[in-house]
């Protein structure tokens, strides 16, 4: 059987690959907290993650947009078509991995088996479908993938490929082969192509929970969209792929380089929404400009809310409003009252008195996603 072994190419110490090794490591014990109230960063952190599973999907052909699926969330339906299915199990498999994976994580058969059963879950197999004839178990046909010249190995033989893969993935490095692990598991899974659909979905949701497992701080402190270092390009995404195919040392190298230095620029990116003035000023003021331009908040709520958004905490008591030339108790009651109805506030804590802006499942959700788009956070190929 040949091919089994995983081995991680040597770079050049002094290469554009190794300083990119070099600025991902300082990266990784990056003091994250910014001027960000926490629950302002963790409401960015959702609609990242909300960018991550579509851009995810959307690699696999799903063709729902980003402006689609922005209005299902604000609608809240229950009613779901297929491809929305396929978007929101990526939202639980997130959940999934952010709950089991962390620096001491083992990664296993029965992890990866979870994995699998939900983002093919209620989905219909192929070829007409996202889901699965097995879901969970190692495919039990021999594959062929699509836009590649690749045949993945005999289904007879994946368990042992299987085996080596998990012995790779698992074993322990010294910290400069860390990342050039990622960067070659996440090829070989693909190569190795273990189940008959969805392997795409999973490679990337592995990324993820590499990076957490190495330390990245992505699930507590850190906004991540992974997928957005292949989706910007899929054509790139799927040549590097092809060359790295030949598993020789240069190839695999051009494409781990490919692979890190994505991920640099895109947590670099991402990074500077660590700062409370950049937020402010970027993405929450042009965001309820936004709203009120399209007159989903009144001039009333808008006062309130541009208050709110300029007080550093991000927080505010309804006793407040006379700041803003709300003096009557009832009507500072009333005008808080209509904006929790409206979910644009919400509690700063659980029955809490305190408020905070909410952004997530409301019309404001549609000018953040603007004011992101505008600051160049979103791919045209979400759009």
């Amino acid at each position: 059987m040949e091919n089994i072994h995983i081995k991680i190419p040597e770079p050049k110490w002094g290469s554009e690959l190794a300083n990119i090794i070099i600025i991902l490591e300082k990266l990784r014990v990056k003091i994250l907290w910014g001027s960000v109230p926490p629950h302002i960063f963790f409401q960015l952190k959702n609609i990242f993650q909300i960018l991550e599973n579509l851009g995810s999907a959307r690699i696999e052909g799903n063709n729902t947009t980003l402006s689609e699926y922005v209005e299902k969330i604000i609608e809240d339906k229950t009613e779901i078509n297929e491809k929305e299915i396929e978007i929101a199990n990526l939202e639980k498999a997130i959940i999934f991995i952010e709950k089991n994976v962390d620096e001491n994580f083992i990664f296993t058969r029965a992890f990866f088996s979870e994995l699998h059963k939900i983002i093919t879950h209620n989905l219909s197999p192929p070829p007409n479908g996202e889901g699965s004839r097995y879901p969970g178990e190692l495919r039990k046909i021999n594959v062929s993938i699509a836009k590649s010249r690749h045949n993945p190995p005999d289904y007879i033989s994946l368990p042992d490929y299987f085996e080596e893969f998990l012995n790779f993935i698992n074993q322990n490095l010294e910290e400069q082969y860390q990342l050039l692990m990622v960067a070659i598991a996440h090829h070989r899974f693909t190569w190795i192509h273990p189940y008959d659909n969805g392997n795409g979905r999973i490679v990337r949701l592995l990324t993820y929970a590499l990076l957490i497992k190495l330390g990245f701080q992505v699930k507590n402190g850190r906004i991540i969209n992974p997928s957005a270092v292949f989706y910007t390009d899929r054509d790139k995404y799927y040549k590097m792929l092809e060359i790295a195919d030949k598993l020789d040392e240069q190839s695999l190298l051009k494409w781990a380089q490919y692979f890190l230095l994505g991920l640099k620029n895109e947590i670099e990116k991402i990074d500077s929404l660590l700062s409370m003035k950049y937020v402010r000023e970027k993405i929450l003021i042009p965001a309820i400009n936004f709203a009120l331009e399209r007159q989903s908040i009144t001039q009333k709520e808008y006062k309130i809310l541009k208050y709110l958004i300029q007080k550093d905490d991000v927080l505010i008591k309804s006793e407040e409003l006379n700041k803003i030339g709300i003096n009557n108790s009832v009507q500072k009651s009333r005008a808080m009252k209509t904006l929790r109805d409206k979910k644009m506030v919400k509690p700063s804590k659980e029955n809490g008195r305190i408020y905070t802006i909410n952004f997530i499942n409301n019309y404001l959700l549609r000018g953040v996603i603007d004011s992101l788009d505008k600051q160049g956070f979103i791919s045209d190929f979400l759009k």
